[in-house]
């Protein structure tokens, strides 16, 4: 035989063999990792985890809508002189509580009461103008223009009179409802123009708390739900949803709600922090520490439990309050034993050995 040819025979039956022990040997390793892998699953099964569970009972839960706002005068009004003139008499100081009505500031007469008498004149001969043409058409000695005219003079001269008594009557400034003097913007022998600010009125009683509510709590909320706010005076107070914003706010996304509250003692102050609550409905739900928290493969937030028959089952849970002691967790069964201790290291359907923290007395 050929040396080339045996040399190529040896060649081809050495590649052959190298090819089939590697197959068999990947045969050999997953065959290996399958019984590997069983003996690790009857292990878990013939010496399950120890874990510890704590038994719980949902609760009827109030969910309440929190809200962080503040607090706003009802009433904010900048009364504004409608003449010019000087101020002659300043009625109110700052911080002063006024009146519905009540005199704020009087501003100059100057030549007012001259020209009301002779307005008041005037009327008076038109008066008598009117009169005689009446009497002079009668009889067919006036004309109906004439007439008419005369009329027109006599309307003209009592609508002088009438704006010379309104300027009068606006000389003196007065408050619009009853407040308190916010600020005062004007002193005696001070020169008004018309529409300058003399004073600015806040109403009181009753008070406004006001905060943003987001698009996906708003539909929770109505005009006339109670409501409460404890501002951050440690003061709390109580009342009612008066406005709800039908338009968002284009930077926010949020729309704003105005609750009404009483505040008989004047006490409230603009602009001081508040947190609004607004109960909504009632729901059965567990108070559940964080800690216990986890998430499952698909990356759902939830917790781990344990069934009587000792298999572990992931339940996804819907937070919607936070309490003093923990979370409020819905979506849950009225019964659940939680696994509070061991919960990373096991998986929802391993079989477990559960240790109840309190088991109920028998």
């Amino acid at each position: 035989m050929n040396k080339s040819y045996l040399l190529a025979f040896v060649m081809a039956v050495a590649v052959v063999g190298w090819i089939f022990s590697g197959q068999l040997q990947a045969t050999t390793t997953e065959a290996d990792a399958e019984a590997a892998n069983s003996e690790t699953k009857a292990d878990k099964k013939d010496h399950p985890v120890t874990v510890r569970v704590r038994l719980m009972q949902a609760q009827a839960h109030q969910r309440e809508v929190v809200l962080r706002g503040r607090t706003q005068a009802v009433r904010s009004v900048a009364v504004k002189s409608e003449i010019s003139g000087r101020i002659v008499q300043l009625a109110v100081t700052k911080g002063k509580r006024v009146k519905a009505g009540a005199l704020i500031a009087k501003i100059d007469m100057q030549d007012r009461a001259s020209r009301l008498a002779e307005g008041r004149a005037l009327v008076r001969q038109r008066q008598l103008e009117y009169k005689a043409a009446i009497a002079l058409s009668k009889k067919g000695y006036r004309a109906e223009t004439k007439l008419a005219a005369s009329q027109t003079q006599l309307d003209s001269a009592k609508a002088l009179v009438k704006r010379i008594e309104l300027e009068i009557q606006h000389t003196e400034v007065r408050a619009p409802f009853a407040g308190i003097v916010d600020s005062k913007r004007v002193e005696i022998g001070d020169y008004m123009k018309v529409a300058e600010v003399v004073a600015t009125i806040v109403d009181q009683n009753p008070y406004l708390v006001v905060g943003d509510v987001s698009e996906r709590e708003v539909s929770y909320l109505k005009v006339g739900q109670k409501a409460t706010a404890e501002l951050v005076t440690n003061k709390k107070v109580s009342g009612k949803i008066r406005f709800i914003a039908t338009t968002a706010d284009g930077a926010t996304r949020t729309f704003r709600v105005e609750v009404e509250v009483p505040n008989p003692k004047r006490d409230l102050r603009d602009g001081i922090t508040a947190r609004i609550r607004i109960p909504v409905d009632k729901s059965m739900a567990h108070l559940i520490t964080p800690a216990v928290m986890t998430l499952n493969d698909e990356g759902q937030l939830g917790v781990k439990t344990v069934t009587q028959e000792g298999i572990v089952r992931f339940f996804p849970a819907q937070i919607i309050a936070d309490g003093e002691n923990g979370v409020w967790l819905a979506g849950l069964p009225e019964t659940i034993g939680v696994i509070t201790v061991g919960q990373d290291f096991v998986r929802d359907g391993d079989q477990v050995l559960p240790v109840i923290e309190n088991r109920p007395a028998s």
